[in-house]
């Protein structure tokens, strides 16, 4: 297996290991960091024959995508969908922003009908779980994605949040 790939860019970093890729957001997703996102996700897909998986992390300080954003969110999703096994998104924080998270990404999903390969996970554990349903033999097991995952707090000079059920 590769060495994981560390990237970061204003609010948000991304960490790719085999064919996975992980994303934190500290910020909010805005147009540049969509499309930044979306760069990392198109290398990757281009190193990788077989597809990726990816999942993304919010924290409670990156808030969600607001109306001008709904153009680069579905260029991404058009442009690495095809390529994409599984993708997960984690809200990280408390049940509050649990909710607002999974309603924007039902009400998203449902208008872009991606419900399928894109999901909703309760915390990095159930995360690494929905990837490793769509593993490749390049996806890397559970403890390279989780030291991948640890990374990302570090890089972003983040507070890692604690979870009962990892």
């Amino acid at each position: 297996m590769a060495e994981p790939v560390l990237a970061v860019f204003d609010g948000v970093a991304t960490v790719a290991v085999g064919d996975a890729l992980q994303i934190l957001w500290r910020s909010g997703a805005t147009a540049p960091r969509i499309r930044w996102v979306n760069d990392r996700a198109i290398e990757l897909i281009e190193r990788s024959p077989d597809g990726i998986v990816a999942a993304q992390f919010l924290l409670a300080s990156a808030t969600p995508p607001g109306l001008r954003e709904v153009s680069p969110v579905r260029e991404s999703l058009q442009r690495v969908q095809p390529r994409s096994r599984r993708l997960v998104v984690v809200p990280l924080g408390d049940a509050a922003w649990q909710s607002v998270v999974r309603s924007v990404m039902r009400a998203g999903l449902a208008l872009l009908g991606q419900s399928e390969r894109i999901k909703v996970a309760s915390n990095e554990g159930e995360a690494r779980t929905l990837l490793g349903q769509a593993a490749s033999a390049h996806t890397p097991d559970e403890a390279s994605l989780e030291a991948a995952y640890r990374s990302l707090f570090v890089a972003l000079d983040a507070p890692r949040p604690t979870s009962a059920a990892r």
